[in-house]
């Protein structure tokens, strides 16, 4: 069974990215050049299977996703609240591509997510300026969730910084978005 790894996320419509960077630029965050990324989201039984673990309300999603000629497969569940994202998710990388022309034949496939990233780091934290097709700019802030005290703490403080420049709250993965 692969190890999960737990994140609490702030996911809002963005209608200007540039107020976005000043804040990050004060909080010294990172930021990477930005990159394509393909999501191919594959489609689930309702409930997991095998020895998943089972939590009530969370749905869980498969993807692959391509980008700079990396594929790796995400398999994660998530769940909202007030706003708020909590996602559990496990990473593996697929050296071979064929591997996602075997999940589409067994599986199918539910979407597939086309996106332009520009993400920035800081401690315990990944901020995603995403622009999606077919969707518009979305603004990620996804905290390291192993301390959750800490995780909710770092929320916090930037719902307080961000959310001036913030449209709604996402309520919902982007393979809902576009399917």
């Amino acid at each position: 069974m692969p190890d999960f790894a737990n994140n609490r996320e702030l996911k809002h419509y963005c209608p200007d990215f540039r107020p976005v960077r000043r804040v990050l630029r004060s909080l010294g965050a990172r930021r990477e050049p930005p990159r394509t990324q393909v999501d191919t989201y594959y489609r689930l039984p309702a409930q997991p299977v095998g020895r998943l673990p089972a939590q009530p309300g969370p749905r869980w999603r498969l993807k692959l996703r391509v980008e700079r000629g990396r594929r790796t497969l995400v398999h994660y569940a998530d769940s909202y609240d007030a706003g708020l994202r909590s996602v559990r998710y496990a990473l593996a990388d697929v050296p071979d591509p064929a591997v996602g022309r075997m999940l589409a034949a067994a599986l199918g496939v539910s979407v597939v997510v086309r996106k332009r990233r520009e993400q920035w780091h800081a401690p315990r934290t990944l901020f995603n300026l995403d622009t999606i097709e077919g969707v518009g700019s979305v603004f990620e802030a996804e905290v390291a969730a192993d301390d959750p005290a800490e995780a909710e703490a770092l929320i916090a403080r930037y719902q307080a910084l961000f959310g001036p420049y913030l449209g709604p709250p996402v309520g919902t993965s982007n393979e809902d978005l576009l399917a």
